[in-house]
């Protein structure tokens, strides 16, 4: 069969002009390249490559909605399924799971259940809440593959997140079997609180160390043994092997990337009665979000199940909606976010409110007419919420210093949560932490509802009630039942919050306060004066 020679010329028209954008952009001239693309565009729109190539330079460009357009243009000029799993790489990346899923059902079978298809499967089910649906995949993709150790993990992070713990630990024991130097599978072991390593469990740690495994791994590992020797209540060489993990941790990351206090500073400056008497009766006015926040490992998921158990509210995720609309302010004014926000227009805070309800919907499972929120860092994110959703409720959870703090130092997280890998920056973070709400309390007394951690452990009636009528819901008595409640909890206090209240974690930090030092220092006046 003869090819046709209109394909070849545009075949090498498409390859003439990737190859002048490439050089473009490897010179750094970006406009040049995306000059060479549309060039191309206009003489063949239906160009997949040049489409694709100039949807990436747009999504690099923070320009989102251009870039999936760009994609979509694409598939639409190229059918074939790799064009598509590039549009779902770009939509869970930028634009959501729930997009990202419809464009799944979109494939060929056979290629669906390629096994890297079906993990990016799996994942966007478990981003929705569907959890039923990604155990099933990945049992599924464990047929066809047993001895994949990483699958192994995945599966057992599902089932860790919808409570089954028992078969989690089997998931992982066999992952540690299929590759024993497997840190992030040690680790995740660890963080079930009911699990205690074995003798033979901590030396075939010890060996994996001795090995030649990549620093990620060995970081897991360390995180792991200082689980493992503080359940012995070897205390001495627990923390070492904490250190050593945060060590290797922050070797790992942009310095950049840690400092809050300037941030801060601008939220202080912006914070004022005055931009709020400006916006005053501008917002949306959905009465629906519950954002729950504070230093992670404050309590802040117990917070949430409790609300969660309430027949009224919805217990979502930690949505990175808002700080997502935050970044494109900085980005597209080109200011602080403070002076962004101080720039906008009555009618645009309200825009911000109704764009928040819509890019959430997604993740609200039920009719409930109130939702949690529960990411953590929107704390500083306190005076773009309160005038985009003035009818919003604020809860702020808080956790004494030293066992907040502490318990971040020893917990590794995925990913973020940057400030948590020094003594030192855990304590700065929290003292700026603790100041910006001291004025934002000032500024705006009575919007925001702290909840203390400890006042909740010791008067769990008192304090859900409490905090029930700052919601404005009716007190149910399945709010302190809260650990009979099966919904999925993702975030590493899955298990706890699967247990009554207790005081477990209270004094944990305390057999560590010789190593503790640089902790206090830090925290300066937020040590004392933590509870208001």
């Amino acid at each position: 069969m003869f090819s046709n020679p209109l394909s070849r010329d545009a075949s090498a028209k498409s390859k003439v002009a990737l190859d002048f954008a490439s050089a473009a952009l490897r010179s750094g001239n970006r406009l040049k390249a995306q000059m060479h693309l549309r060039d191309r565009l206009a003489e063949d729109p239906t160009d997949a490559d040049a489409l694709t190539v100039l949807a990436q330079i747009s999504a690099e460009d923070r320009q989102i909605e251009d870039a999936t357009v760009l994609l979509r243009r694409a598939v639409s000029a190229d059918p074939r399924p790799e064009r598509r799993l590039a549009l779902i790489e770009h939509l869970l990346k930028h634009a959501g799971a729930a997009l990202a899923l419809r464009e799944f059902e979109e494939l060929p079978p056979n290629f669906r259940k390629k096994l890297e298809v079906s993990g990016m499967e799996a994942k966007t089910l478990g981003l929705l809440g569907m959890h039923d649906a990604q155990i099933d995949t990945y049992k599924r993709m464990l047929r066809e593959q047993p001895n994949r150790a990483g699958t192994w993990m995945n599966l057992a992070n599902a089932l860790r997140t919808v409570g089954r713990i028992d078969e989690a630990v089997k998931a992982l024991k066999r992952a540690t079997k299929l590759q024993p130097t497997m840190g992030q599978a040690y680790w995740t072991l660890a963080n079930f609180k009911s699990y205690r390593f074995s003798a033979p469990d901590i030396a075939q740690m010890q060996q994996a160390l001795r090995q030649n495994v990549s620093l990620d791994e060995a970081l897991h590992i360390h995180f792991a043994l200082g689980k493992a020797y503080e359940d012995q209540g070897d205390y001495e060489a627990s923390f070492r092997h904490y250190a050593a993990g945060n060590a290797l941790r922050t070797r790992q990351l942009d310095p950049e990337t840690i400092p809050i206090t300037e941030p801060v500073e601008d939220a202080l400056a912006h914070c004022t009665p005055e931009i709020f008497k400006r916006f005053a009766g501008a917002g949306c006015t959905a009465k629906d979000p519950i954002f729950v926040f504070g230093l992670h490992r404050s309590g802040s998921t117990l917070v949430e199940q409790i609300l969660a158990s309430h027949p009224l509210i919805e217990g979502t995720a930690e949505l990175p909606v808002m700080n997502t609309i935050a970044a494109r302010l900085r980005r597209s004014s080109g200011q602080t976010i403070g002076e962004a926000i101080a720039a906008l227009e009555p009618s645009e805070i309200a825009a911000i409110g109704e764009e928040y309800m819509e890019r959430t919907r997604p993740f609200r499972q039920t009719g409930k007419p109130y939702f949690v929120d529960k990411m953590p860092g929107n704390w500083i994110n306190a005076t773009l919420i309160r005038l985009a959703l003035p009818n919003a409720k604020m809860v702020d959870a808080r956790r004494y210093p030293m066992a907040c703090g502490f318990s971040n130092f020893k917990q590794n997280y995925a990913t973020g949560v940057t400030f948590s890998y020094s003594l030192r920056s855990i304590g700065e973070f929290y003292y700026d932490y603790w100041r910006f709400m001291r004025h934002f309390d000032g500024v705006q007394p009575g919007a925001v509802h702290r909840l203390l951690n400890e006042k909740l452990i010791e008067d769990p009636d008192g304090e859900v009630r409490r905090l029930l009528a700052y919601i404005g819901v009716p007190f149910d008595d399945a709010c302190l039942e809260f650990h009979a409640n099966k919904r999925a909890v993702r975030t590493p206090s899955a298990e706890q919050v699967r247990r009554p209240i207790n005081r477990d974690g209270v004094d944990a930090w305390r057999p560590y306060e010789p190593w503790l030092g640089e902790l206090k220092e830090a925290l300066g006046p937020a040590l004392e004066g933590w509870e208001s």
